[in-house]
């Protein structure tokens, strides 16, 4: 069991986490970080039922627009990290395109295996109308008009749109009042330590794991300037300070790799710990921990 875990936790940070951010260090208990408040915001869309053993990924897709105007080749240089990673506009059964839907629309986007919430800008008459035409049946679910068709449930609005499962409905969207991910301690704790990160991808929640819950942000302070964090949270203090242990051997077996990279135990009510690693000026894109870089994701998932 122990080894099937590991090979569980490994997937999916390297698959679908672990990124970057410039930031301080910090105590995972501390709390009222403002700058985790956008992120905070966005999965509180999320049901912590949902997120049993499943990866949450938020991407604030507006900022990373900024971005890339900001600075000469920006687009490339955020293209592996800054897209909008929503199952629902690569599947196969939806031609989001054909529906009226455009990634420039979304300025947040937040998901859970194939269920998520947009917020952003869309002509929801435009929608609806080609969603209508092209074979989804209207439905009530919860209050809420919904569209139905192929698995495929979508709730639209000018400013916002919701998707999940047709078996499930929008359930895993539409936590009730202190059931959603935003209201789980462990989720915050590793909000207040990602700090102001545009994209995020937390692994699934393990309570028996000694790495509970882990997650990888992204931050720049330009489109040249980027740098990625890692915060895992542990059963206790010596677990975190052995997670730290082996994520400094790493960096200094793999020099120079993670070259700048710092090493922090969090302290406070979720002990743990936190590794930021800037990205290398040569890199031509951002969130190399995502694309190549994978071993201090494999150092965490060995502690």
């Amino acid at each position: 069991m122990r080894r099937a875990r590991e090979r569980f936790r490994i997937g999916g940070m390297a698959f679908a986490c672990l990124l970057s951010a410039l930031t301080t260090g910090c105590s995972s208990g501390s709390g009222g970080d403002d700058s985790s408040s956008a992120l905070m915001d966005a999965v509180g869309h999320v049901s912590t039922a949902g997120a049993k053993g499943a990866q949450v990924s938020y991407l604030d897709a507006a900022r990373v627009r900024s971005l890339e105007k900001g600075e000469k080749g920006g687009s490339q240089r955020f293209r592996a990290v800054g897209q909008a990673g929503s199952p629902l506009m690569t599947s196969y059964r939806f031609n989001a395109h054909a529906y009226g839907l455009d990634p420039a629309m979304i300025d947040t986007d937040v998901t859970n295996g194939y269920a998520g919430h947009w917020q952003g800008s869309f002509d929801a008459d435009r929608v609806t109308a080609k969603l209508k035409a092209g074979g989804f049946a209207r439905r009530t679910w919860h209050g809420e008009t919904v569209w139905t068709k192929d698995g495929i449930t979508l709730q639209v609005a000018k400013d916002e749109i919701s998707f999940g499962n047709a078996d499930k409905g929008l359930s895993a969207v539409r936590p009730a009042k202190g059931k959603s991910v935003a209201d789980d301690p462990d989720y915050r704790a590793l909000g207040d330590c990602l700090g102001d990160v545009y994209r995020v991808d937390f692994g699934g929640k393990d309570p028996k794991d000694p790495v509970r819950l882990s997650a990888t942000g992204q931050l720049a302070k330009s489109a040249n300037q980027t740098s990625g964090v890692i915060c895992a949270l542990t059963d206790g203090k010596r677990t975190a300070e052995r997670a730290a242990d082996r994520l400094k051997s790493v960096i200094r077996q793999r020099a120079p790799r993670f070259d700048g990279a710092k090493v922090t135990v969090l302290t406070g009510d979720s002990p743990g710990v936190k590794v930021t690693v800037p990205d290398r000026p040569g890199d031509k894109r951002a969130g190399r921990l995502l694309i190549s870089d994978v071993d201090l994701q494999l150092a965490l998932s060995k502690v």
